[in-house]
């Protein structure tokens, strides 16, 4: 429950950083608005089911046409590069993405403590789903912050700045991981560990270009230890992430400490 608490304090890390900058934005220009109507499609479609024993579910024809939306990278996020104009809105999208991925796992039909155990099984593949946009989202996040801290002026090095980029790094950090923890649970379908470990190795270098040597050997080790779980294929794309972060260099954000 902490990462997703923590989660909610980046888009205001992003304003104290960006304070003063300018920068030119790379995102959709809607789509921003994009996120926030699909998501508001979506709570919609969940308050709807208040008092049912489910939520809204990704093979139900209609309520899987609205999730669709809110995991639609091209109307979402666009193409590379990212600036660091695009952080807010990155991080926004982030957020609502954590949200989802909070839902389903918090959720209770009888107003009871929720059994999240359960839920991560019962509901994996809106979870999956979710997992796989957020590792694109990350490293969209991260490529944008990285843009941003190149291009700081010797007069913009205030320790506030770094201080919030270490902060917003560590949020998105602790994404990746959770998406490598979801790799180790048993009853992962291999349909859905395949699009998580893909997911992982599509994004790879951008996501080692963002965090530094510690947190990728921790990275690493967490996703070393899901490897037995796997069928083949996932195996192969998770080895693939390894090898491509066990051998990219460091610069830039890496070497922020």
């Amino acid at each position: 429950m902490k990462r997703f608490n923590s989660i909610a304090r980046l888009a205001a890390l992003a304003g104290l950083c960006l304070a003063g900058f300018a920068v030119r934005a790379e995102v959709p220009p809607n789509g921003q608005a994009y996120m926030d109507a699909a998501f508001a499609s979506v709570e919609t479609m969940i308050k709807a089911s208040e008092g049912r024993p489910s939520l809204p579910r990704l093979a139900d024809p209609i309520d899987g046409k609205v999730l669709a939306d809110v995991w639609d990278e091209p109307a979402i996020l666009g193409k590379k590069p990212y600036t660091g104009a695009d952080i807010p809105a990155l991080l926004n999208v982030v957020q609502k993405q954590v949200r989802i991925l909070q839902i389903y796992t918090l959720f209770s039909p009888d107003r009871k403590p929720a059994d999240a155990a359960r839920n991560v099984v019962e509901f994996q593949d809106e979870l999956t789903q979710t997992h796989v946009f957020l590792l694109k989202a990350v490293a969209a996040a991260l490529q944008a912050i990285n843009n941003f801290g190149a291009h700081l002026q010797a007069d913009e090095k205030t320790d506030a700045r770094f201080q919030g980029i270490r902060q917003m790094r560590l949020g998105l950090l602790e994404i990746v991981a959770g998406a490598s923890l979801a790799l180790r649970n048993p009853a992962l379908k291999p349909p859905n560990q395949l699009l998580i470990a893909r997911g992982l190795a599509e994004k790879a270098a951008d996501i080692a270009a963002g965090i530094a040597p510690a947190d990728r050997q921790a990275i690493i080790a967490s996703l070393q230890a899901a490897q037995p779980l796997l069928k083949p294929d996932a195996k192969k794309a998770v080895g693939e992430f390894i090898q491509t972060v066990s051998a990219a260099p460091c610069e830039g954000l890496c070497r922020l400490n």
